[in-house]
């Protein structure tokens, strides 16, 4: 059994991306994962200042809540993102 992080970024209720993060969260379940979905709208995530305080310090030095999801992340055996596409890229968010 693997531990599985789905983490959506869209920011719409009901969006496409969003629907298939909660497909492949169930079916990781379904297969005897242990899942957690994780949705980015809503949450206070700060853009990075480039201080390098993650690699020197081991944390951000911003308390925002991409602390407890970059725990989550460490903890993942796989992590799968599903993010909006705009103009052929992710989403900026």
């Amino acid at each position: 059994m693997s531990k599985v992080l789905v983490i959506s970024a869209d920011q719409r209720v009901g969006s496409n991306s969003l629907l298939l993060a909660e497909k492949f969260a169930e079916g990781a379940k379904e297969a005897g994962n242990e899942t957690e979905l994780i949705s980015l709208r809503g949450k206070k995530i700060n853009y990075c200042l480039g201080c390098l305080s993650c690699q020197t310090m081991g944390k951000c030095v911003q308390n925002d809540d991409a602390v407890a999801i970059v725990a989550k992340m460490k903890e993942a055996d796989i992590i799968c993102f599903a993010s909006p596409i705009y103009y052929y890229e992710m989403s900026g968010s």
